[in-house]
């Protein structure tokens, strides 16, 4: 399978989702990473989101789209179009739709008009931490990332900036997330998804 997901910004994939996408890729599917646009030090950032794919086994591909262009407008809504048509995509990831980051949002609503007219499966993930919002994430699908909890923390540590910034603390929130949401589905560790549609082969794994 083809498996594309989109970040706003780097990191943000790999924390909501490095688990799943280093499962996919042991597994012999093909993932694609799409950053949408790389805050305060590009330089460093940039270098740090490759580290991170490498780590996952994915193919980063960073847009760079400038800060106040990252909105649910034509232009991006047909990027992300063109861009799931490249990758033939069988399963598409993005953002939650009522994160309280203004480009988290603004990615998960291109991604939702862009795919409004494609065969493939549209989940959201899950990111930590995350804002005081007044709706609730819904966990309706649930992935076991128990072998691949290491390769996730890893991949969001090589993000050293944003590590450095936010503190060690946020490591150990992602992980406990991913405990929780294990408990819930009965595995060590786990990450879970929101459906906005989904298109299932019976033979089809995660």
């Amino acid at each position: 399978m083809n498996i594309l997901a989109f970040g706003a910004h780097p990191d943000d994939i790999e924390v909501g989702m490095g688990g799943t996408i280093r499962r996919y890729v042991s597994e012999g599917h093909q993932v694609t990473m799409v950053v949408v646009c790389v805050p305060g030090d590009k330089a460093r950032r940039m270098e740090e989101a490759y580290r991170a794919a490498g780590i996952l086994g994915g193919n980063l591909i960073v847009l760079d789209v400038s800060l106040d262009r990252v909105r649910p407008d034509r232009n991006l809504v047909s990027l992300f179009d063109e861009l799931c048509r490249e990758a033939e995509a069988d399963v598409v990831y993005t953002h939650w739709a009522h994160d309280s980051h203004q480009d988290h949002r603004a990615v998960s609503q291109a991604t939702i008009s862009a795919a409004r007219k494609n065969l493939f499966s549209v989940y959201m993930y899950e990111l930590m931490p995350s804002g005081v919002v007044s709706a609730t994430f819904r966990a309706q699908r649930y992935v076991d990332i128990s072998e691949h909890i290491d390769t996730k923390l890893e991949s969001i540590r090589a993000n050293r900036s944003q590590v450095e910034k936010i503190g060690d603390w946020w490591l150990q929130g992602v992980k406990g997330l991913a405990m929780f949401r294990g408990f819930q589905m009965g595995s060590r560790f786990a990450e879970s998804f929101e459906v906005i549609k989904e298109i299932v082969s019976i033979d089809r794994p995660i």
